[in-house]
This record gives structure tokens, C-alpha cells and sequence, in this order.
């Protein structure tokens, strides 16, 4: 079909419009403008024009467009607004980025664009998005010959038939959340939000930290334990409440041990006792309390708690708990601080209070639901950044400590 007048004077309309959003692609985009002379010879030679090649700064070839696609997305063009760098809106369309973990699986979603619709708007994946190269361009986040502005960046597009079908931003992302279940149902590949942004100046700057601060080599391996696999998976989460459970899931795996260390010492101070008492019946219903009380605290927040108490350093690394945790803390035990000269008894009570407030924590995310009543003494969701630092640490010490147990105490022979 030949390319008409019309079509090619929309054409320099788009151009235009990309070279007044976007100065910084004019040098490498100037012969896409159809002149005069150009648009005669199109007209007379009944040529069809296919498309566009498109250069972004960053890239190693060019983006095509064919030119009834690129007419679509003329008013868009002229409407670009960069919300944020997750965020981009125009007129009619709205693009939020997302990434998939892996490389392989964002090669295999390219593959499939998975558009669906939903009365007055259409919504799916979008790869090497003209809008959002002209908004990544425009934010400066591109590094020659290293890092484009259009293949680098996966979004999900929401496309709205009249303004009248436009959600608020609220109902956008709920709409946007049910695609990402959608993808991952239908092809088994979860999609998280991210963000325009150039890594090369992050890791460069990363680099040089990292020389700067002279970085310690490894410490001796430890003997694998499967606490070792709950952290690694901590390491690899991004959402923090999830990071969150599984650094939790270190220490409740090893907080039987610390409950048994406990009642050994106690049975073991109960058998010291002279040997006249062994014949004595109300100290043998002793022996038989004792252990009833310690079986009665293998219920979850108490063991929690017995790992506070026992399996890390609650002390060192109390300055890394988050503010609202540390001032409740301090309060309880009317203290200005915790360090190693505060009354061992208070030192108790502050483990238990952390443990207790982990604890109803991990139940608020666990238990995520619409009719599950929360008790106040949760961690709010600005806090999991900080606490997810405080997990990690005591979640490495209480792998190391677990290390150093006797064989007698290792969860093989307790079990």
C-alpha cells in the first residue's frame, strides 16, 4: 500500500514532537524528517514507507517502528509526562517498568506480549517502548556503548480507548498487580516494579567504595547447615516483608536448640542435688514439672524469644533495630540504653520484648488477611528496610553460633 501525504505530514509531526520532548536525539535523528523533495518522490514513486529507524543514545542498533504504529502513538508522544522514574503517563497510555529475576525469563516474555482487555482499556508487556526510550533519554539515564535507553527497560502498558475510561492511580496499580498474578499464573514468571535508571555510574561508584573501604577477605567456611540456604534466599528478595520472613525462618530454625541449651542446664542442676532427695516423691514430681514447663515452651513466640536470648549478640546489634522498636524497649525497662553493663535481668526483658514484637511481626505477614487483628505491637511496614539489616546480622550470627555447638545439642540429635 502506498504511503499518502496525510500519513507522512503525521509523520513530521511525531518527529517533531519527539525532538521538543527530547533535544538530545536530534543529532542522531535529523534524516527521519520527511521534506518536501522527500515526501514528493514518495508520492510519485508510489513508494511505501514501512516504518522508522529510530537511534537512542546507548544503543547498538536502531528501533523500528512501522509508520501507521508510530501515527498511533503521535499524540502520546506530544503528551509525555515522566511521573517518576517507575512512572510514565500520557494522554491515553500509561507505562509502569517492571523487571522478571532473570535475563532468560524477560527473552521469554519478549516473546509473548500477552495483552488482554478490560472494557475501554487494554493492558500488556511492552519491550523497547518508543515512549519510554524518549522519557529514559530525557532523564539522562544512558552510558555510551554500554547502557540504551529503549532495550534495557520492560514495562506493562495500560492503554485507554477515551479519557472517560481513565482509572486513578490507586485503581491503576490494582490493575496492574492482577496482570503481574495473571503472567505469573499463565507463564510462571514473576514480574516486580522497577525503575529507569543507568547501573553502570551504581556500579562504578560501588566499585570505588568498595576499594575505598578495602574490603575484607572471607572468614573460614562454616559447615553447612540449612539455615545457610533460608539466608541466601533473604539475600535474593527484594520485597522486604518476604526478605523479611525468611531471615525469620534462620532464627526459628534454630531456636529449639537455644530452648534445649536452657533445659539441659536447669535438669542437669536439678541432678546435681544431694542423693537422699532421689528417694524423695515431691522431689521427683519436681524433676517431672521441670519438664513439662520447658515442653510447654516449645510454642512459637517463645521460642522466638530463647533465640533473642541466646542464639546472636541482642546487645551489639540492638543500635541497628529500628527507632520506634528501640524507644518501646527502653521505655519498658526505663533505660536510656543497652549495653553491656545494663542489669542482666533488664537485658532479659528487652530480648523478650523483640522477640515478642518479631514475633507478632511475622503473624501480621504470614497472616495477611482482611479479618486479622492486629495487637500494636507489630512493626510497621517503613520500619522492614532498618529491621531486615537487624535480621540479617543476627540471622549470620545465629548460623555461626549454631556452629559451635556441641554434637550433643545439633538439631540431628535433638529432633
Amino acid at each position: 500500500m502506498t504511503t499518502n501525504n496525510e500519513q507522512l505530514e503525521k509523520v513530521n509531526e511525531g518527529i517533531k514532537a519527539m525532538f521538543d520532548f527530547c533535544p538530545k536525539i536530534i543529532d542522531d535523528n535529523e534524516e527521519l524528517f520527511f521534506s518536501d523533495d522527500r515526501i514528493k518522490e514518495v508520492i510519485e514513486g508510489n513508494e511505501n514507507v514501512e516504518g522508522l529507524e529510530i537511534y537512542f543514545p546507548g544503543e547498538d542498533d536502531f528501533t523500528f517502528i512501522e509508520i501507521d504504529e508510530f501515527i498511533d502513538l503521535v499524540e502520546d508522544i506530544k503528551t509525555i509526562e515522566i511521573v517518576d522514574s517507575s512512572y510514565v503517563k500520557t494522554k491515553l497510555r500509561r507505562f509502569y517498568i517492571v523487571s522478571a529475576n532473570e535475563y532468560k525469563d524477560e527473552l521469554i516474555l519478549s516473546l509473548h506480549p500477552l495483552f488482554t482487555d478490560k472494557k475501554g482499556v487494554t493492558i500488556g508487556l511492552f519491550h523497547e517502548s518508543i515512549i519510554i526510550g524518549l522519557a529514559a533519554t530525557k532523564l539522562g539515564e544512558f552510558e555510551k556503548d554500554n547502557w540504551g535507553t529503549a532495550s534495557q527497560y520492560m514495562s506493562i502498558g495500560i492503554f485507554y480507548e477515551t479519557q472517560d475510561d481513565i482509572l486513578n492511580k490507586e485503581e491503576e496499580l490494582k490493575l496492574i498487580n492482577s496482570y503481574i498474578f495473571e503472567v505469573a499464573d499463565t507463564v510462571n514468571i514473576a514480574l516486580t516494579f522497577s525503575e529507569i535508571r543507568n547501573p553502570i555510574y551504581d556500579l562504578l561508584n560501588e566499585t570505588r567504595k568498595a576499594s575505598e573501604d578495602d574490603m575484607a577477605g572471607l572468614r573460614q567456611l562454616e559447615p553447612y547447615n540449612i539455615g545457610m540456604e533460608f539466608f541466601i534466599s533473604a539475600i535474593q528478595i527484594k520485597d522486604p516483608e518476604l526478605k523479611f520472613l525468611n531471615f525469620y525462618k534462620v532464627l526459628e530454625h534454630f531456636s529449639p536448640i537455644a530452648v534445649n541449651i536452657e533445659a539441659h542446664e536447669l535438669m542437669r542442676k536439678k541432678l546435681d542435688a544431694p542423693k537422699n532427695l532421689f528417694e524423695n516423691g515431691d522431689y521427683i514430681r519436681s524433676i517431672f514439672t521441670l519438664a513439662n514447663s520447658m515442653s510447654d515452651r516449645y510454642n512459637d513466640e517463645d521460642l522466638i524469644k530463647a533465640s533473642f536470648n541466646t542464639c546472636f549478640d541482642f546487645i551489639g546489634l540492638f543500635s541497628k533495630l529500628p527507632e520506634s522498636l528501640k524507644k518501646k524497649i527502653k521505655s519498658t525497662i526505663q533505660a536510656k540504653d543497652l549495653d553491656y553493663k545494663t542489669d542482666k535481668q533488664k537485658i532479659t526483658t528487652a530480648c523478650n520484648i523483640a522477640g515478642k514484637i518479631i514475633y507478632k511481626t511475622r503473624n501480621k505477614v504470614v497472616h495477611a488477611k482482611s479479618n486479622f487483628n492486629l495487637t500494636g505491637d507489630e512493626v510497621q511496614s517503613s520500619d522492614f528496610t532498618e529491621l531486615n539489616d537487624f535480621m540479617k546480622e543476627a540471622s549470620s550470627q545465629a548460623i555461626r553460633w549454631y556452629t559451635r555447638q556441641p554434637s550433643h545439642l545439633k538439631l540431628e540429635i535433638i529432633k
